[in-house]
Order: structure tokens, then sequence, then C-alpha cells
């Protein structure tokens, strides 16, 4: 009976560190909360979505601070700072964003995809705001449970190539509703991640592994279909990605309802995007 209770402590335990409900201690903050120092993090970022890795990690003190300052600071303990949801949602990504970004600097020039759905994911915690999160309960519990739009899992930085694309500026309030779409254009418009082969569409495996959520957007709901999704962030026009593939494209393949091509999930590239292997290639 005795490492039967033991053992439901432990899984209880777990289950609580993983969903982020453990308490964290609340340091003061330095000063106005803000994502000045945050912005001077992301210079480090290319046009290509590379990152500078070597840069930012001889000058790190920006991102350290503003990691720093989301342990003071959150929606959730000071919610008089976030009065719009806007606020919110920008917080949050942008905490996942620095938090991932700040780990791979200290893991520089290793990677995490490869622990991605290991510690790296479930097992590190961060204070954030009174609470220790991890990933999982960033995205599962806070960004996908309290706000619940498709278009973020486009603005995540996953720390891989093939992933969403660090942009190269803070999310901010006033601006998100574009910053978001905008991330979903980037990501539509990258033959990586949607390329027509004749009547079969390659899709990056977010779309698979993440399906509902899109379906859910659709004004048919779950009973759509994905590539409606995808069509809406398609560009009109290739000319600034030549060779992407467009709205017109996919309804001459695939019909007007785009029920008349067959789906293909592609494996991502889990390369670090660093811009000093990026450059070593060309």
């Amino acid at each position: 009976m005795g490492a039967l209770v033991l053992l439901v402590a432990l899984v209880t335990g777990a289950g609580l560190y993983v969903r982020g409900t453990l308490p964290a201690p609340v340091p003061p903050l330095a000063g106005p909360f803000g994502y000045h120092d945050y912005a001077r993090a992301l210079d480090s970022v290319r046009p290509s979505g590379d990152v500078d890795f070597a840069g930012l990690l001889k000058d790190r003190a920006g991102l350290d601070r503003f990691v720093a300052s989301l342990a003071s600071v959150s929606p959730h303990n000071r919610p008089e700072l976030f009065p719009t949801p806007e606020d919110g949602l920008a917080y949050w990504i942008n905490a996942y964003n620095a938090l991932v970004l700040q780990h791979l600097v200290e893991r520089y020039p290793d990677g995490v995809a490869a622990a991605w759905f290991g510690s790296f994911y479930w097992g590190h915690a961060w204070p954030v705001g009174g609470e220790r999160l991890t990933l999982w309960a960033l995205e599962q519990r806070i960004l996908f449970g309290e706000y619940a739009d498709p278009r973020v899992h486009f603005a995540l930085f996953r720390g891989t190539r093939g992933g969403p694309r660090l942009d190269g500026a803070p999310y901010q309030p006033d601006f998100l509703d574009a910053q978001l779409n905008d991330a979903s254009r980037r990501f539509m418009g990258d033959k990586r991640h949607v390329r027509l082969e004749g009547t079969t569409v390659h899709l990056a495996s977010l779309f698979k592994t993440r399906r509902e959520d899109f379906l859910a957007a659709l004004p048919e709901g779950r009973g759509g279909n994905v590539l409606q999704f995808v069509w809406a962030f398609l560009p009109d026009t290739c000319e600034e990605r030549p060779g992407c593939d467009t709205r017109g494209d996919l309804d001459r393949a695939c019909g007007t309802q785009l029920d008349q091509c067959g789906l293909a999930f592609a494996p991502e590239d889990l390369t670090l995007p660093d811009a000093a292997d990026a450059a070593s290639r060309r």
C-alpha cells in the first residue's frame, strides 16, 4: 500500500509539474515591464529566419534580462498590466519564444530538436509570474487553452529550421492580428511547408498533428478540409517568393471545394536554424 501511495504521489506531482500548476517565487521587477530587451536579442534574427547564435551568445544580456522579468510579471499575476486579450497573447508568445531562444543559446551549438518531446518540452520548467511553467503548459494550457487562435502555431519558435521561423521583432498587442497573419503567410508561402505536385499537396507535419485546431477555425468546423485553412494564407502571386504555390494553383489542382487532392505530410527539417551554418552551405 505504501508503494502504491508513493507511486500515486509521484504521478500526481509529475502531472502538476508538466501542467505548470506548481508555484514559483516572484522576484521584484527591476523596472517597468516591456519588450525592449527582447527586441535587442531579436536583432540576431536574419531575414531568412536563421539566427546568429554565435553573436547572441556573446551579447545575451538583453535576452537574459527579459527572461528574468518573466518571473516577476505575467497576465496571470498582474492582469492590470495586460488589459486586453491582445496584451496577454502577445506576452505569452514572446515568453515562449524567448525561453526557447535562451535555451538554445545556452546549449549552442547543439540544438534541442532531438529532445523536443522529452525533457525540453515536458520536463524543464521556468518561473513565470508565480508559476513554474513547462513549454507544454505554455502551449497547451495557456496559448491554446485560453486563446485558441490556430495562427499562433505559426508564431511559436521551436528551434528547428523546418518549423515556424522566429520573427525579427517582438509580437506587440497593437499589431498582433497583422503579425499573426504575416507569420501564417510566411509559413504557407514556404515550399517546405506547402507544395503542390500534381493532385497531391505536400504539407508540413504540423497540419497533421494539430489538424483539429485548424479545422475548428473554419466556418464548416471540424467537417471541413484543412486545405481551406491553408488556402486562406497562400499568396495570390509569387512576386516575393518565386516558385511558390498560390491560391489559384491550389484551386486549379484541387477544385473549388479543394476536395480533389490527396495530402502527404513531409517530415520537418530538425536542424538548428543557425546563420553560421546557413552561410557555410552557400
